[in-house]
């Protein structure tokens, strides 16, 4: 059952994200290749590939190296909290600044909803024995730090910028460096009360 649960929500994020590469692509003038970087520049995007690959390695194979990794509870616990800040993030700070339309509005939940409480209640009720420690939080911040330092490069060389809040172009260096910190003073706090609760389902469950 727990592989099937895996599967399904697997699916689900590799179907949300090429719904929306299609809508993507039928809505710019950009050539494909130009397009397609532009898509990936997405953490949204990026995110629900990374549960993708993993719940679906987790689902198919098991018992093999990657399987096995992405079956940790700290990389769960990590990978988890990537995914509902993607969610809280799109609806407290970007749903009122976008309209999605058509067939693009359910690729949208997907990605910003659905996923997000999928991959949250699978990681509440499915996980098993917890191992996350506190001590894990500032290494799960390589992945946002690293996202974020190639979209500022990339963003300098190219002009465009995912979000509006690493927009060097609106906001400057000084004004994305205060969201910056906003951002990973979330993440940290995200890290630190999931471990929290980990281990208090931990305590509760002996």
């Amino acid at each position: 059952m727990i592989r099937a649960v895996r599967g399904f929500i697997a699916l689900t994020a590799l179907a949300a994200v090429m719904i929306q590469y299609v809508t993507f692509m039928s809505g710019t003038d950009d050539g494909v290749a130009i397009a397609t970087l532009r898509y990936f520049s997405y953490f949204t995007i990026m995110t629900n590939c990374l549960v993708a690959a993993g719940w679906g390695t987790a689902a198919l194979w098991p018992q093999t190296g990657i399987g096995q990794f992405f079956q940790k509870d700290s990389i769960r616990t990590a990978v988890t909290g990537y995914i509902v800040l993607v969610g809280v993030i799109y609806h407290v700070l970007l749903a009122s600044i976008h309209d999605p339309q058509g067939l693009e509005w359910y690729a949208n939940h997907l990605l910003h909803t659905i996923v997000p409480l999928a991959v949250f209640l699978d990681w509440l009720f499915l996980s098993g024995a917890r191992s996350a420690r506190f001590s894990q939080v500032i290494s799960w911040q390589v992945y946002p730090v690293v996202y974020t330092a190639y979209t500022l490069i990339k963003g300098s060389i190219t002009g465009f910028y995912p979000y509006p809040f690493l927009d060097v172009n609106d906001l400057g260096y000084g004004g994305v460096a205060v969201q910056l910190a906003g951002l990973i003073f979330t993440f940290v706090l995200t890290g630190i009360v999931f471990v929290a609760i980990g281990k208090l389902q931990a305590r509760l469950m002996r």
